[in-house]
């Protein structure tokens, strides 16, 4: 991750940015996160809920913190040395903590495959995965969203787009704590409907309606606290449905759903805008955002009956 960075800052054209930081860093990336989020459940058998809140605790703060550091970066040493900084920062970092990761497994156990797509035709698997799909595709359009309408409609400075990013951050930290420890509680899939609810519900029921300053600092509050802790949430609910034994891979799966729907809903939501909104009516991409999480809600209802037979909050 840290020599796409290093080598994006030496790019001219955009193919070389979109081999460095496209293929390179996203390809990278995926390796520690997969790894990062699920590890820790191997060794944790009672508050999975909020030892992933702690493990996701490290993607608020980081979020938080890297948006300001490199807007500061950028201010004063320009792009092309933010990209330089940003990389040895990932270099140092990724080198000093990998060692701390270590799975845990029996001396003699060995799994009999080393990935089982199998998985893939489990009814349970069909609806986390399409619950997934519907609801982690919408999850990074408010972060590419809210900085321009906050430019376009509003008419306000640029540091308040950037600012509402932090919010969604700094709101997301409390936002997956809170749902960590009322998922032990009342179980994952409970709550992660709920968080589903509220996401969709700050995209319809605040952003759309209210076109104000109030309006969209509420909805990028609500939709942190919400719409962050959807993936830790969809992984919790993994390991109550098929155990940790197996949450690797099946987490790698449903990862890569999420990056095939995240790239579908940014290019369709961007085609919205420029075409539909004519680049300032973000009516219908709110929209589409929010009719996106509803169905993940519906499909998340339906998953509860299916597995219980009748809708309860005690798990």
């Amino acid at each position: 991750m840290g020599i796409a960075f290093i080598l994006a800052s030496f790019s001219t054209q955009i193919w070389q940015l979109v081999l460095t930081q496209g293929i390179m860093f996203g390809s990278a990336a995926s390796f520690p996160y997969i790894l990062g989020v699920t590890v820790p459940l191997q060794w944790i058998k009672r508050r999975r809920g909020l030892a992933l809140a702690v493990v996701y605790l490290g993607s608020g703060l980081g979020g938080m913190w890297i948006s300001l550091l490199t807007r500061t970066c950028i201010e004063t040493v320009g792009r092309q040395w933010s990209n330089r900084i940003l990389g040895c920062i990932m270099i140092a970092l990724g080198v000093g903590l990998s060692p701390l990761i270590i799975a845990r497994r029996a001396a003699k156990q060995r799994p009999e495959k080393l990935i089982d797509f199998s998985v893939v035709t489990e009814w349970r698997f069909m609806y986390i995965a399409a619950a997934g799909f519907f609801a982690m595709g919408p999850n990074t359009i408010p972060y590419l969203l809210m900085p321009t309408y906050v430019a376009d409609v509003l008419k306000e400075h640029s540091k308040l787009g950037s600012s509402l990013v932090t919010l969604i951050n700094v709101s997301g930290i409390f936002g997956r704590f809170l749902a960590g420890m009322l998922a032990d509680r009342f179980g994952p899939v409970n709550i992660l409907i709920i968080w589903v609810f509220l996401a969709a519900f700050s995209q319809l029921g605040i952003w759309l309606p209210f076109t104000s300053v109030p309006a969209v600092i509420a909805s990028a509050a609500l939709f942190g606290v919400a719409g962050a802790s959807i993936v830790g949430m969809l992984l919790n609910a993994i390991s109550q449905q098929f155990g940790v034994s197996r949450i690797t891979y099946i987490s790698g799966i449903i990862y890569m759903t999420y990056s095939i729907s995240s790239l579908v809903v940014a290019q369709t939501t961007s085609l919205m805008l420029d075409t539909v909104g004519h680049g300032t009516d973000y009516t219908w991409p709110i929209v589409y955002t929010g009719m996106l999480l509803l169905v993940a809600f519906v499909i998340l209802i339906a998953f509860k009956f299916k597995i219980s037979r009748q809708f309860t909050f005690i798990v």
